[in-house]
């Protein structure tokens, strides 16, 4: 009783395609202010500047408006993401965050690609919003013992990755279980976090791989600073491959919502 206490279950299958206008995961804030007309151009440009700005350097802050009707921004793409795959997701993002969030001045979106975030609030550097997306493969591996192992070595190793100043908060790793089969993992938090916050968000998102995950094929935590994801097969970009309901199980994933 205690996980439905803390978690609810959104639906039971989700397919994997980076392509899809779908985000992984998404927060529309319904304790925002609601939306004027003014405060929804003000959110419009924030968008716009985001997706001008962000593809040069994979992350951007902004802002616009006039004090008490201003609206933040931070926009980041994924470390591995080249900048028009980067702009191809902000596009998408914030054309989809209209169509979720008509309502609310603070949304959040995560992308396989990217991440976007606006609100009247200043979300910047934020990590007060106790929200959390878990999806993880209904199958499990055929060794735990040493899939726990490793994978416990490797996402220490990537978290620690993501805590170098160099590394943009970037974070990615592999590791062999066998001879033909190779577990894969990322980790990466939002550069507007501080290494202290970024290295307790993904401390908990390795938590949650035992508890939630435990011995799963496959798992991904998002959360609003930081994103861990672990695989069986290449995810990170060049390396995917496209997975098909008909030739792969890998496709099939519970997904649970933890929301403030």
């Amino acid at each position: 009783m205690v996980f439905f206490h803390q978690y609810f279950l959104i639906f039971a299958l989700c397919t994997l395609y980076v392509e899809s206008a779908n985000p992984i995961a998404q927060f529309c804030n319904e304790f925002s202010y609601t939306i004027t007309p003014e405060l929804s151009q003000n959110i419009d440009s924030v968008k716009a500047k985001l997706i001008q700005n962000t593809p040069q350097t994979g992350f951007n802050i902004t802002e616009f408006g006039d004090e008490g009707k201003e609206v933040n921004g931070i926009a980041q793409c994924r470390g591995d993401v080249p900048s028009q795959e980067c702009t191809a997701c902000l596009q998408t993002a914030a054309k989809e965050a209209k169509k979720m969030c008509p309502n609310q001045v603070e949304a959040l979106l995560w992308y396989e690609y990217c991440f976007l975030r606006y609100g009247t609030r200043n979300v910047i550097g934020d990590d007060s919003l106790d929200y959390r997306v878990v999806q993880y493969n209904v199958e499990y591996v055929t060794n735990p013992k040493l899939f726990k192992e490793i994978l416990t070595e490797l996402t220490s190793k990537i978290k620690n990755v993501s805590l170098e100043p160099d590394s943009k908060g970037f974070g990615k790793g592999e590791a062999k279980l066998s001879n033909s089969e190779t577990l894969y993992a990322m980790s990466q938090c939002t550069r507007d976090t501080s290494m202290r916050y970024c290295e307790q968000c993904l401390t908990i998102a390795i938590e949650t791989t035992g508890s939630l995950c435990e011995n799963k094929k496959g798992c991904r935590i998002i959360q609003s600073t930081c994103y861990l994801r672990y695989e069986l097969y290449p995810f990170l970009y060049g390396t995917e491959r496209k997975l098909s309901l008909e030739n792969s199980s890998m496709t099939k994933y519970l997904t649970v919502v933890r929301k403030p």
